[in-house]
């Protein structure tokens, strides 16, 4: 009963901080779309602040854990890079909380925020280097410094990420990432794709 009550309040304040923000939404009216007493959610979080933190914690785990189900999906490193791409964009749609804390700016919000965003892009670099180290081994990509090119992709997408998910359509994104992807692994070079250099 505790933990149903407990994901009734979070999944409410997740659409209404999706919807109004970390400001506008006050505990009284989380209470009330939840159908608990204010007193419930101080004893269960201790704050509006806490509840929101752990509304951006669930978030950002789930999108690892889409992201990292799409990957595991494919069998070749090229196409688990490509996988990667697609699945944190579709993902980070999602992820209103999150994507807002990038739209309003991450100095405006709580400083426990800015860690958890911090730590989402970790956890989406490793991945990226996981992938790019298996692509080492099996000889499909050549790599001078496999850390600096996984960070290198992470700070590129995170560059597309809000004007690509507040401005454009899914297929405009598919789009953008098809050609992303073919300057990631075939250059810029006019020699013809898959020939050797």
């Amino acid at each position: 009963m505790k933990e149903e009550k407990a994901e009734s309040i979070l999944n409410t304040a997740k659409k209404m901080f999706g919807r109004y923000g970390l400001q506008k939404t006050s505990l009284d009216e989380i209470a009330r779309m939840a159908r608990v007493a204010k007193a419930t959610i101080y004893n269960y979080f201790g704050s509006k602040d806490r509840v929101y933190l752990e509304v951006l914690r669930r978030e950002a785990n789930e999108i690892v854990k889409k992201i990292s189900l799409s990957v595991d999906q494919e069998v070749l490193p090229v196409n688990k890079l490509i996988a990667f791409a697609r699945a944190k964009f579709r993902y980070m749609r999602q992820a209103i909380n999150i994507l807002n804390l990038d739209r309003d700016g991450i100095e405006k919000v709580l400083p426990n925020a800015e860690s958890i965003r911090s730590k989402l892009f970790d956890r989406e670099v490793d991945i990226i280097r996981s992938i790019l180290e298996e692509g080492v081994e099996k000889d499909i990509f050549r790599l001078n410094n496999v850390p600096l090119t996984a960070s290198a992709i992470g700070y590129a997408l995170k560059g597309f990420e809000l004007n690509w998910l507040v401005q454009k359509s899914e297929e405009q994104i598919d789009h953008h990432l098809n050609e992303l992807t073919n300057i990631i692994f075939y250059g810029l070079m006019s020699e013809k794709r898959g020939a050797n250099a």
